[in-house]
């Protein structure tokens, strides 16, 4: 019996591509079916010629997962709270990187809500306002990276957990999986446009206290292992010396962002992307700040409760073998 299905798709390396999804009709169940079926096969979806209100925004976000509002609570969108606004009044602060690069709204590789015990499960974000140049969002596919795993590599992480806090700003995130070595703020020579500091007080990382996660996860829908890291945000690994944890991190990290499984998306109008956080990191690559650029996105419930808070060790927590094989 033909299925009943209202798009047609496109692979690429990293992800897929979704066309003549039409948000003014109602998907089918076997079109619903099949774009979660898509997006678990591929961990993201970019739905090209999409135009879609903040309605049919939370609609077609519903399709991979119920929307909930994001912890943090700075930047709710005011017109609709089930929405975060990335840039647009949250500005923000420009800085310069690696000594050159003047960048506003720039996020290193992570993984959402990691530094909280129950993980989301994803997330759909959509442009309204997209700068001339710039502005990229990066989403690297960890399932991909851990098969890319040596085997003696994947045996010393099996069982290995990772002490992880958060960390705001660009200050604390010089770390693998950041895209500069140095950043300072621009002078007003270099930066005369005007900025918004964002007011990150130490109650913002008392509501979010250190937390463990495993470094291994398997997928709770495919079963499909993925290395299960926020590279900026992790201390360190239990049972591993500093030395060790550091040595570690940047092996994984490697194989997290090696081009192979990164898809980096250049935005256009009418673009929405959502991806599967249980399984891809992305990050943002930050414009000049002579342009503006607006984002809205959704955050899905049913998130995964992998982790647990730093004040014991698990009762069965085993210490990791050593780093040589």
């Amino acid at each position: 019996m033909q299925r009943n299905i209202q798009f047609t798709s496109s692979v690429m390396a990293v992800g897929a591509t979704v066309r003549g999804i039409d948000l003014n009709q109602p998907l089918t169940t076997d079109t619903h079916d099949a774009l979660y079926d898509l997006w678990l096969q591929h961990g993201v979806l970019v739905f090209a010629d999409t135009p879609a209100t903040n309605d049919q925004h939370l609609a077609l976000s519903a399709v991979f997962g119920e929307s909930e509002q994001h912890p943090f609570p700075e930047i709710l969108c005011p017109e609709e709270p089930l929405l975060i606004e990335l840039g647009g009044r949250n500005r923000g602060t420009a800085f310069l990187y690696n000594g050159n690069e003047l960048r506003l709204g720039r996020l290193p590789w992570h993984r959402d809500t990691g530094y909280v015990p129950e993980v989301c499960k994803g997330a759909m974000l959509r442009m309204l306002s997209i700068p001339d140049e710039g502005g990229e969002t990066g989403y690297a596919d960890t399932e991909k990276a851990y098969n890319h795993l040596p085997e003696g590599l994947k045996r010393r992480i099996e069982n290995l957990e990772a002490k992880v806090s958060l960390r705001l700003g660009p200050f604390t995130q010089q770390r693998p999986g950041a895209f500069w070595t140095t950043v300072r703020y621009p002078t007003p020579e270099e930066c005369p446009y005007p900025q918004q500091p964002h007011a990150h007080s130490n109650a913002v990382h008392e509501r979010y206290p250190t937390v463990v996660h495993p470094v291994v996860m398997r997928h709770p829908e495919t079963g499909n292992p993925n290395i299960y890291l926020s590279p900026t945000y992790v201390d360190e690994f239990l049972g591993l010396s500093h030395r060790e944890s550091e040595y570690l991190l940047s092996e994984l990290t490697g194989y997290m962002l090696d081009p192979s499984v990164i898809y980096i998306h250049q935005w256009k109008p009418n673009q929405l992307v959502v991806w599967d956080n249980r399984r891809m990191l992305h990050a943002a690559y930050g414009y000049d700040p002579k342009y503006s650029r607006r984002g809205l996105r959704t955050t899905m419930k049913e998130s995964l409760c992998s982790g647990r808070y730093y004040e014991s060790l698990a009762a069965d927590f085993k210490p990791a073998t050593l780093i040589a094989d």
